[in-house]
């Protein structure tokens, strides 16, 4: 589909749009229009050389230097294309993901997750603040994916469009706009500061101070209308959509000084601010571009995610291996089991499957998929194993992306974060207040200083310092973690353990090692075709009882061949192989009654009992000491879905107080721990992820055990290594600590505020230095994020 030009296929062929000659080096799509990395608009080129016509992207992924109201975007209403880039696609709803540069802060935020607003169409919005993406659901019945772009480029946020979306090429460009409105802020700024130097020594000649005046003018025109026009029009659409947001002020501010100073050159009755517009442009956007360095130079876009260890069964000559996803190529042939999430964009070549996208939409209905169609990845199977044949390299971040999401969670409320919006909401208001009462208080005691002082007050004031507080403190724990093989869905969920009070232990593949469980085979005599049977039906199952089943049977035979396979949560599994019904399970699963004489996993075969196993399950090493040391800390409880076989043995190590409560179903463990919620309790709970996702969900904190790295569970916060479980306690006690962290970056933001206020309200502080201290203040809350946690954590490793 895609290919490479060359001088000879090249040769004759310019952009219509502005006759430059075709570069040599352009992959392309084929069978479409050209556009030109020139102009970098999509344009048509006539058919020449027998080639037909050639649809391109721009190689560089930059912005165009051109305005983006003018640009080109319809090549986004072609079908091939819009099936190469959009992430998920279903009648009523498609998902995709942009590279949105001009993010910079809580005010983007705000307005990129309030698209909804804009245009009902789009279903909702998700900024990565740090990776400074946006993920955008939409109808695509009500909008197109041009018309997604279009609004975005509208309001400020024209996405990144180039062949790395098409070819998972490397994105070598970066984009540049921001380094031309600094550039053009630094060079009108030195140019007025020069001019107004006779001014400065005190030269009066009128004639002078005319013609510069007016040059003056000139200069700082294309500083307010493109260097500082991002804040303009965020500003703008924020009034329009009826909110508020910081960049009001800021915009507020930069009119108020070039207005004024218009009024007073033209009107020959003083010098105006040019020189302070020009300067407070200029040092906003230092800041900013500091802020984009520092976010690139710690890469928390390839973070903790970047280090889980995903894996999928894949298809090699010496049969089927697990290969971790970085590792996994197009056209590799996965095997995809039970419960098992598809890792990647595929063609389903066996089987007949049954596709959850709760994973990527929050919809649980079942989509029923037949062999040749496309299955995108966050889709869980029900049922049976299929085999699918990858159609790209698979994108690891995309599923930790979708982990992240909302779409798969309940409301768990992180009251730092709420405490943040509601500081940022009553903060541009209280803002505003001051500025216009100091512009009152000074236009009625001294004119000279009334303008400097409000326009002062409305730049110093910032709530971006507390905005910045928690992504990069807590943004690098979670990253120091990740190392530590405790991976954390988002920074909420640190808040969310710091209000813990109460843990919940799942037994079996919690306490218990999913690894060391011994399935033993009790009846002898059973035949070799019922054992064939039985290794069949087990193998298409993830639980961890039936694969130590599968292992017990090393030396029989099986086939992936099964029909009707279907998992009770909780209870069993059965399927159909040829007239063979085969049923796995509990004693209440098989004969409807419990039997507890005879504790195990029993098989009947077309309804007839004829083997049974017996389960040895071994403590996971380090639990009873986990155990003990959390008891002081907190209360502690089991709550399983098996018997009460192993209650003795729990007795011997868990506290005197701690409830056991045994043969629960998953639908049981959910409302118990919502009765501890409604108890007052904030509830942790630690599971292997396999019968009680509704249980994790429901809870304050939900943690998974992983041991398997094919058991990606997205029904959790956060997924902690086997290897790491006897760190756990440390790493709680790690996290309830960094929200002193936090308090310490309120407090420096707080201070600033205060002492910058003082200082404005007075008179005393230039609007240009008022916007050199801001972005200071929320570089120095980053910093001290960043030293802090990375501090804080070695002296607890120490």
């Amino acid at each position: 589909m895609f290919k490479l030009r060359t001088p000879e296929n090249m040769q004759g062929l310019k952009c219509t749009h502005c006759g430059d000659e075709c570069p040599e080096d352009h992959p392309i799509f084929e069978d479409k229009d050209f556009c030109c990395n020139g102009c970098q608009i999509v344009y048509t080129v006539l058919k020449d050389n027998g080639l037909g016509d050639y649809y391109n992207f721009d190689t560089n992924p930059g912005i165009s230097q051109k305005s983006v109201l003018n640009k080109n975007y319809n090549f986004l209403d072609d079908e091939d294309v819009i099936n190469n880039i959009l992430e998920f696609r279903e009648e009523n709803l498609a998902k995709i993901s942009f590279t949105l540069p001009q993010i910079h802060c809580a005010s983007c935020i705000w307005l990129l997750e309030n698209l909804s607003k804009l245009n009902p169409g789009i279903l909702g919005s998700r900024v990565n603040f740090l990776g400074k993406t946006a993920t955008i659901s939409y109808n695509p019945q009500n909008i197109t994916l041009r018309k997604v772009v279009e609004l975005l480029a509208s309001i400020g946020y024209p996405p990144e469009l180039n062949l790395q979306k098409l070819t998972n090429a490397k994105n070598s460009g970066q984009d540049r706009t921001l380094y031309y409105k600094l550039g053009l802020a630094g060079f009108s700024f030195g140019n007025i500061m020069l001019l107004s130097f006779p001014e400065y020594l005190g030269f009066e000649q009128a004639s002078v101070k005319f013609y510069i005046g007016y040059l003056n003018i000139l200069l700082v025109l294309p500083v307010i209308l493109y260097s500082g026009f991002d804040y303009l029009r965020s500003a703008y659409w924020t009034i329009k959509m009826k909110q508020i947001n910081i960049d009001i002020p800021i915009a507020v501010g930069m009119l108020t000084l070039f207005f004024r100073s218009v009024y007073e050159i033209v009107s020959a009755t003083g010098e105006g601010y040019l020189d302070s517009l020009a300067g407070f442009i200029f040092f906003l956007l230092i800041g900013k571009w500091f802020q984009h360095y520092t976010f690139y130079s710690i890469a928390f876009d390839r973070n903790y995610k970047s280090y889980f260890p995903i894996s999928a069964t894949t298809k090699t000559d010496n049969g089927w291996q697990s290969k971790s996803l970085d590792k996994l190529e197009s056209g590799d042939i996965l095997l995809v089991k039970n419960e098992e999430i598809i890792p990647g964009d595929a063609l389903l070549l066996k089987g007949d499957a049954s596709i959850d996208y709760s994973f990527v939409t929050g919809e649980s209905d079942l989509l029923k998929k037949k062999i040749g169609e496309k299955l995108f990845a966050g889709g869980k199977n029900i049922g049976s194993n299929i085999q699918i044949q990858l159609l790209k390299k698979v994108d690891q971040s995309y599923l930790t992306k979708l982990w992240d999401e909302d779409s798969f969670s309940i409301d768990k409320e992180s009251k730092t974060q709420t405490l943040i919006s509601q500081i940022g909401k009553y903060f541009t208001i209280t803002i505003m207040s001051i500025a216009v009462l100091t512009l009152i208080y000074w236009l009625v005691f001294d004119k000279s200083l009334a303008f400097n002082a409000f326009t002062a007050v409305l730049i110093v004031a910032c709530p971006c310092a507390l905005a910045l507080a928690i992504p990069f403190s807590y943004g690098n724990i979670l990253r120091i973690l990740g190392k530590k093989y405790f991976y954390l869905k988002n920074v909420q969920v640190i808040d969310r353990i710091q209000q813990v009070d109460e843990i919940i232990f799942d037994k079996t593949g919690t306490i218990t090692d999913h690894k060391n469980i011994i399935a033993t085979l009790q009846n002898q005599t059973i035949s070799d075709h019922e054992l064939y049977l039985i290794k069949s039906v087990v193998f298409q199952s993830n639980h961890p009882l039936s694969k130590a089943i599968f292992t017990a049977l090393a030396d029989s035979d099986y086939t992936q061949d099964v029909d009707n396979f279907i998992e009770t949560t909780g209870k069993g599994i059965e399927a159909k192989i040829g007239d063979d019904t085969i049923k796995i399970g509990s004693s209440l699963f098989i004969n409807g009654t419990e039997n507890h004489q005879n504790k195990g996993v029993f098989v009947s075969i077309n309804n007839k009992i004829v083997a049974s196993f017996s389960i040895e399950h071994k403590l996971r090493e380090g639990i009873k000491e986990l155990v003990d040391t959390l008891g002081k800390n907190y209360t502690i409880s089991i709550l399983s879905g098996d018997n009460d076989k192993e209650e003795e043995r729990l007795k011997s190590f868990f506290p005197a107080q701690a409830a056991m409560i045994f043969n629960q179903t998953p639908m049981d463990k959910l409302n118990y721990i919502k009765t501890r919620q409604e108890a007052g309790h904030k509830v942790l709970m630690i599971g292997d992820g396999l019968n009680d996702a509704g249980a994790l969900m429901q809870s304050d904190v939900g943690i998974v055990i992983s041991e398997d790295s094919n058991n990606f569970t997205p029904a959790c916060d956060a997924i902690l290594g086997a290897k790491s479980f006897e760190q756990l306690l440390g790493y709680l006690t790690y996290l309830k600590q960094a929200r002193y962290i936090i308090l310490g970056a309120f407090v420096m933001a707080f201070l600033y505020n205060v002492v910058g206020l003082y200082f404005a309200v007075r008179g005393e502080l230039a609007p240009v230095i008022a916007a050199i201290i801001m972005p200071v203040s929320s570089i120095s809350v980053m910093i001290y994020g960043l030293l802090a946690s990375t501090l804080s954590f070695r002296k607890f490793s120490n």
